[in-house]
């Protein structure tokens, strides 16, 4: 009678596992009974354990619910960059109470001094998001804000272009750079002049020991843009740093793009060798008369800056003349 109650209950969708049942004497699939916290033997039917503790959320939410009825009891996560953690505490104002209307005027003498440095994280986090950051960037970032706010270099200046540098600078030193026309895409306005004179002044005051950004480094993000394979990547790069010993006055990028457009052609997926002109300009950042003039260029090298490894000299013929 028991064993077929508890079949009947196994087809409701319980979470299946393996344990060791005593009396099956062996390893035997069980199932968690979450109404009652019984683990369940699928053989015998034996209850192994009772009262298990369910440590996943107990509500579900929607798109269509109301966001700001957020069923959490808990805060966010405490921050070693904050003296108060995340710990505020916010007063309503009722004003049928007198009370309450004393109460926040007080509060106001006694805010939380790091609600600007909150307030400057929650920025930062989102910009981050917005460049698809991991969070090793984003926790370094906040560090150099924090450095900053220490010495009171944030008084008086844009915040937004030195949260905008300070994750130039983090991206940096991370080895995952990002040009200022993306860290000014998502810095709230401030424009690529007012982050660069930002990230000059951080680098004297903090000390930070930068490099310049490679066109290298952002090759490989640029040729995954376009779904290039990791051996089209390779060829990319190492045409790169040939190129630097033949004498083509390009800027880096316009360069990267006309090499990216090289390779796309000698490809040997035909996925890549229908890549155009111009998607390969887009995925460069490159406007396309750019690519053409720096493709002109690099054409009369182009024996001597692709790897021997990639194509055969006469397979070079396939290259569109510039």
């Amino acid at each position: 009678m028991q064993k077929t109650k508890q079949k009947k209950d196994w087809d409701k969708g319980f979470c299946n596992d393996n344990g060791f049942c005593s009396d099956c004497k062996a390893y035997t699939d069980v199932v968690l009974d979450h109404r009652s916290g019984d683990t369940i033997c699928t053989q015998c039917g034996l209850v192994l354990e009772d009262h298990a503790v369910d440590f996943t959320a107990e509500w579900r939410n929607f798109d269509d619910q109301d966001s700001t009825n957020d069923p959490s009891r808990v805060g966010a996560r405490s921050d070693p960059l904050l003296d108060n953690g995340v710990l505020t505490v916010n007063i309503s104002n009722d004003k049928k109470k007198a009370v309450s209307c004393v109460l926040p005027r007080l509060h106001k003498t006694l805010q939380n001094p790091d609600k600007s440095l909150h307030v400057a994280f929650e920025t930062l986090g989102m910009m981050a998001d917005r460049l698809a950051l991991v969070t090793a960037i984003r926790d370094h970032a906040k560090e150099l804000y924090k450095k900053a706010d220490d010495r009171k270099f944030c008084r008086g200046r844009n915040c937004d272009a030195i949260m905008a540098a300070c994750l130039f600078l983090a991206c940096q030193e991370k080895g995952l750079p990002r040009t200022l026309k993306e860290i000014a895409m998502v810095a709230n306005g401030a424009t690529r002049k007012e982050i660069n004179r930002m990230k000059e002044l951080l680098k004297k005051i903090l000390e930070v020991d930068s490099k310049t950004t490679n066109v290298g480094d952002l090759s490989r993000r640029c040729c995954s843009m376009i779904g290039m394979a990791n051996q089209d990547m390779k060829a990319v790069l190492e045409t790169l740093n040939k190129s630097k010993e033949v004498d083509v006055r390009r800027s880096p990028k316009s360069v990267l793009a006309a090499v990216m457009y090289m390779i796309a052609q000698l490809s040997n997926d035909k996925s890549t060798r229908d890549l155009t002109l111009h998607d390969v300009s887009q995925a460069a950042d490159v406007a396309v008369a750019t690519t053409k003039k720096a493709y002109k260029d690099l054409y009369p090298y182009v024996s001597r800056i692709i790897p021997n490894w990639f194509v055969k000299l006469e397979d070079l013929k396939i290259l569109c003349l510039p």
